[in-house]
């Protein structure tokens, strides 16, 4: 396996005065706050009364209208999502809200990744059509498919566009649109997919509360979705503004609490996590892979039926079929990675490389992105993975790193040579797209020329902030609570990471992949633990005894012991 790129540390900019006139937290996480920006206890303040109001939403009342219209009316709807985990939470998401409002007509559909490929294809509104609904409220996806709504609105359905992706250069024809990112104007620019379907529930209880809804029937505590909004918020990978930190709090909270459909606590039983300490990193790194297993490799229509079964039984059935599809996704993507690694030292040689864009003709275009991830992470490079799709065509997902925004660099590639790609969309950090595949060579070539164009090589240079030193005597659990619940940490919020030199008193392998330490920081004598996860052929070699490290302090829960544990990163 090849090293990764050299990694460059670099501290933080502290400013702990900003806080220390009127707090009393503990001098790590004032520093940890400090480097964040936050200036006051308002910031770090996560209850739903701070939440940024609806109205500041373009389009949002309008949508909220058109809704409360087909409620009143028992209309049937259709709720429409993508087949990842915002899709899927997005879609549970409008299924429970609806049905607390009031809505006894509701059904829901998402596309079968190979079959039908993403968005409202012409064979999904098709299969859409035949259900007959009155409205269909895309979440998480619509914002690109032009000829879809065009074919459900010539049917005299009804079409409310949620989605936060960015828009081509037009959008799609549809009755109301709620895309923060389409509108220049409009607030939540952060805010997933579920995250927008949320608010389009709230405006539309606060539309029924108008018209005296609720006077004979209970009116929804709609916070009773926001398990949902944790985890689809958590799994997208969108920044973790002040808004979306308070809706994933809160979420939190309830799935802490078990506040959530028998479905979700078995997956989190599964995932082997506990859900009493239940994390953001938890989320991302433990439920999120396997709800996404469904997407990836079957269909994400069981991934929803999880998120929204209250039946002990048949939850915990599907909680161990998502188990096993997340079992045999990690066993294709280890094959598929050690394809895509062992490319690597050819590509390398060039040390000018902008991208890498790699194909092997047997991969799975359900893993590709996680492939495109991991080698990423490598080469600290921008990279795109494609897998056949069938008819000559090539499926891709690409990953990017901060500073270059891939779908931007798609956008140029397209604007280039427009033939290149059939079609793309996506995020700064995440993009896919299909091509032919008698275009592989002339797309690879295009994107790299475009990155070399239009991106300062500066941006390659891998550095990772620290949030300085702990000394020994700090290294304690309470200390590695704090961080973890001072949370929810994420994309553009980062979970605090420390450096530091210590002496190794213990060292061994685990499972011939992860070593396990014994360490004490420089300026103390108490033993403390460390791992390294998947650590190189070369790291496994080597009998370390003093080390400079880049790690998080977090909690190892083991035997229903709780310990302090360095959660290694990075060894200099």
């Amino acid at each position: 396996m090849p090293e990764k790129t050299t990694i460059k540390l670099q501290q933080r900019e502290c400013k702990p005065e900003l806080l220390s006139a009127t707090c009393n937290l503990h001098p790590v996480l004032q520093r940890v706050f400090s480097a964040r920006d936050i200036r006051s206890f308002d910031e770090i303040d996560y209850s739903l009364k701070a939440l940024s109001p609806p109205h500041l939403i373009t389009n949002l009342e309008q949508a909220a209208q058109v809704l409360v219209g087909h409620l009143m009316k028992e209309s049937n709807i259709l709720i429409f999502g993508d087949y990842d985990a915002d899709g899927a939470t997005s879609t549970a998401l409008c299924v429970r809200a609806l049905i607390l409002l009031g809505n006894k007509h509701i059904d829901f559909l998402l596309p079968d990744r190979f079959k039908d490929g993403y968005g409202i294809s012409e064979g999904v509104a098709d299969k859409i059509i035949a259900k007959k609904p009155d409205l269909v409220i895309t979440v998480d996806t619509g914002i690109s498919s032009f000829k879809g709504v065009s074919l459900l609105m010539q049917a005299d359905i009804n079409v409310i566009v949620t989605d936060h992706h960015l828009p081509a250069d037009k959008l799609p024809d549809a009755t109301v649109i709620v895309n923060p990112n389409a509108f220049e104007q409009s607030a939540g620019k952060n805010l997933a997919g579920v995250g927008v379907a949320f608010y389009l529930m709230l405006e539309c209880r606060r539309l029924l509360r108008e018209i005296n809804w609720f006077d004979d029937r209970a009116e929804p505590n709609l916070a009773e979705c926001l398990d949902l909004v944790a985890i689809g918020t958590v799994a997208d990978l969108v920044a973790l503004d002040y808004n979306n930190r308070i809706l994933v709090n809160e979420g939190l909270k309830r799935l802490r609490a078990g506040a959530c459909s028998a479905g979700i606590r078995k997956l989190i039983e599964v995932s082997g996590r506990s859900r009493h300490s239940l994390s953001s990193q938890d989320i991302g790194f433990s439920l999120a892979p396997r709800l996404n297993a469904a997407g990836r490799l079957d269909d994400m229509t069981i991934g929803v039926q999880t998120l929204l079964i209250d039946d002990e039984v048949t939850s915990t059935q599907l909680a161990n079929e998502l188990e096993s599809m997340n079992q045999n996704r990690r066993e294709i993507q280890a094959q598929m990675q050690d394809q895509a690694l062992a490319m690597l030292p050819e590509v390398e040689q060039n040390i000018n490389q902008f991208s890498f864009v790699l194909f092997q003709p047997d991969w799975h275009e359900g893993v590709v992105g996680i492939i495109a991830s991991k080698v990423k992470d490598i080469t600290y490079r921008p990279v795109i993975s494609f897998a056949p799709a069938g008819d000559g065509l090539l499926k891709g997902s690409g990953r990017s790193i901060t500073g270059i925004h891939l779908r931007d660099m798609l956008d140029l590639v397209d604007k280039t040579d427009p033939d290149l790609i059939i079609r793309f969309g996506g995020h700064a950090m995440a993009a896919g797209l299909t091509i032919k595949e008698s275009d592989l060579a002339g797309f690879t070539e295009c994107f790299e020329k475009t990155l070399m164009q239009h991106v300062d090589p500066v941006y390659f240079k891998n550095i990772v902030l620290s949030d300085g030193e702990i000394k020994g005597q700090e290294m304690t659990l309470e200390l590695a609570k704090l961080l973890r619940d001072a949370g929810p940490w994420g994309q553009r919020f980062p979970a605090p990471s420390f450096d530091g030199q210590f002496k190794v008193l213990d060292q061994r392998v685990l499972s011939n992949k992860h070593l396990k330490f014994v360490v004490t920081a420089k300026d103390s004598h108490k033993p403390v633990d460390a791992i390294l996860f998947f650590a190189s052929d070369q790291q496994l070699k080597t009998n370390y005894q003093f080390f400079h490290i880049y790690y998080e302090l977090n909690v190892n829960e083991f035997r229903g012991e709780q310990n302090p544990q360095l959660m290694i990163r990075h060894i200099f």
